[in-house]
C-alpha cells in the first residue's frame, strides 16, 4: 500500500482492526484448533495424539452411520421444502391484484420470524403429544383413533414426524429471497409472452425458473448448511431417540464432545461435517448454471 493511500484510508483500517482480530479468534483460530484436535485425543486436561483414530472409530460407529443416513434424509427433505412451498407462495402472492393485499400477505408469512425458534420446536412438540396433541386430537374426533401414535416415540414415525415439523414449509428468508427476485423481473418480457399466446405455466417455467437460479443457489446452499448443522430441535424434541432413530451427526458431535468430553471425537466430526459442507457448495455453485 502506497503512503498516499495509507494517509487516507489508514485511520478507516485501524477501525477495522478490532472487527479482524475478533473474527481471526473467535472463527478462524477454533477452526483450525478443530482440524488439529480431530487427529488427538483431547479431554481439555490432556492431549495424546492418535491419528486418524477418531475417524476410524466415527466410521465403524453403528450409531454414527444411522445418524448419516438420517441426516441424508433430513437434508433432501429440507432442500425441497426450502424451495417449493416458499416459491409456490411468492408466485400466488405475486398474483394477487392490489399493493394492500399482498403486503398483507407477505407481512403474514415473515411474523412468524420474530418468534424464538424454540417457541415453534416446544408448539410443535405440543402438537405430536400422544395424550393431548393437537393431530392425536383430531384423530379421535374424526373417530379414526387406530391411526394415533405417540408421533415422536415409535420407530416408524419418529423421523418423519421431524421432517413433517413447521408444516407448511413456509420459511421467511427463502420466501423474501424469491419474493423478491419475482419482483425484479422484466414485466415487459413477461407481458410479450403473454401476447405470444404462453400460458401461465409456460411463463413461469421458460421465464421465472431460469431467472430465479441464483436464488435457488443461495436458498440450496444456506439450506444445506442450516441442515447439517441443525440438532436444537431434535434435542428437544426427541433427544435423538427413540434409540437413534431421529439422531444426526450434528447431535452426535455435541453429545460427544459436551456429554462425554470427548473432544477429540467430537472435532472429527464437525470436521467431517465442514468438508461435507464444503464439498456440497462447491457442487452447488458449479452445478447450477444461470444465463441471467
Amino acid at each position: 500500500m502506497n503512503t498516499a493511500r495509507w494517509r487516507r484510508y489508514g485511520l478507516s483500517y485501524l477501525f477495522l482492526l478490532p472487527s479482524f482480530l475478533f473474527i481471526v479468534v473467535f472463527l478462524y483460530y477454533p477452526v483450525i484448533l478443530a482440524f488439529f484436535h480431530s487427529f488427538t485425543d483431547w479431554n481439555l486436561v490432556q492431549t495424546k495424539w492418535t491419528g486418524l483414530r477418531n475417524f476410524r472409530t466415527m466410521f465403524g460407529d453403528s450409531s454414527f452411520r444411522t445418524g448419516a443416513v438420517n441426516q441424508i434424509v433430513y437434508t433432501l427433505t429440507d432442500v425441497f421444502k426450502a424451495i417449493v412451498f416458499p416459491l409456490l407462495a411468492a408466485e400466488l402472492i405475486f398474483l394477487i391484484g392490489g399493493p394492500k393485499l399482498k403486503y398483507t400477505f407477505r407481512t403474514g408469512f415473515i411474523l412468524p420470524m420474530l418468534l424464538p425458534g424454540i417457541v415453534t420446536i416446544l408448539l410443535w412438540q405440543n402438537i405430536y403429544d400422544p395424550n393431548n396433541g393437537l393431530i392425536n386430537q383430531l384423530l379421535m374426533l374424526l373417530g379414526l383413533e387406530s391411526w394415533s401414535h405417540a408421533w415422536l416415540g415409535e420407530d416408524a414415525t419418529a423421523l418423519w414426524a421431524i421432517v413433517f415439523y413447521n408444516f407448511p414449509f413456509i420459511a421467511g428468508l427463502p420466501f423474501l429471497i424469491f419474493y423478491a427476485a419475482i419482483g425484479n423481473m422484466s414485466q415487459e418480457q413477461i407481458e410479450a409472452a403473454r401476447i405470444d399466446g404462453a400460458s401461465g405455466w409456460q411463463v413461469f417455467a421458460r421465464i421465472h425458473l431460469p431467472f430465479l437460479v441464483p436464488q435457488f443457489k443461495v436458498v440450496i446452499i444456506l439450506t444445506i448448511i442450516g441442515s447439517l448443522q441443525d440438532f436444537v430441535k431434535i434435542m428437544v424434541m426427541t433427544g435423538g431417540g427413540p434409540g437413534v432413530a431421529t439422531t444426526n451427526p450434528a447431535m452426535i458431535m455435541y453429545n460427544a464432545a459436551f456429554g462425554s468430553s470427548q473432544y477429540g471425537y467430537g472435532s472429527a466430526i464437525g470436521v467431517s461435517l465442514f468438508l461435507v459442507i464444503l464439498v456440497l457448495t462447491l457442487f452447488n455453485m458449479r452445478f447450477l448454471k444461470s444465463d441471467y
